[in-house]
């Protein structure tokens, strides 16, 4: 059973959710900060800290003026974790993301995005923070 915020679908076992979810503060059109939540499959053999090291080095190669302004490790709903705070500039100007990476069962990650159009206020990247912290992760359910 696939869950999502909309409803339910009975999908085959075995699939995957492969889902993007993008939340806002913003209205259409307005720059604001958003939040994005993407799950992955970790290469089989790959360990967690392995993943986000090589998801950061694919980041940095492909973003103009990519800058890491922190790393470290973190517990998020019990779950190893990994928050990387950067910059990087966009064709409509600088970016700075909070992105925290979690493990979760079966070889998966999470990916909680915080992203603002030019910089994040202390306050804001508080709230991106406090906002990720109260991640609830439900165990998978068995068919």
């Amino acid at each position: 059973m696939f869950v999502f915020n909309e409803g339910t679908m009975d999908v085959p076992h075995g699939w995957r959710d492969q889902t993007i979810n993008v939340v806002s503060s913003s209205g259409p059109l307005e720059p604001g900060l958003t939040l994005s939540i993407t799950r992955d499959d970790i290469p089989w053999g790959m360990a967690f800290n392995e993943y986000v090291e090589d998801q950061l080095n694919q980041v940095s190669d492909a973003l103009t003026d990519f800058k890491l302004l922190a790393r470290k490790p973190v517990t998020i709903a019990r779950a190893a974790a990994f928050e990387v705070e950067i910059t990087w500039m966009s064709k409509q100007g600088p970016m700075h993301q909070i992105i925290t990476t979690v493990q979760l069962p079966e070889g998966r990650a999470m990916v909680v995005t915080g992203s603002m159009p030019g910089m994040m206020t202390p306050g804001q990247a508080n709230e991106v923070r406090r906002i990720v912290s109260t991640l609830n992760l439900q165990q998978p359910k068995r068919s």
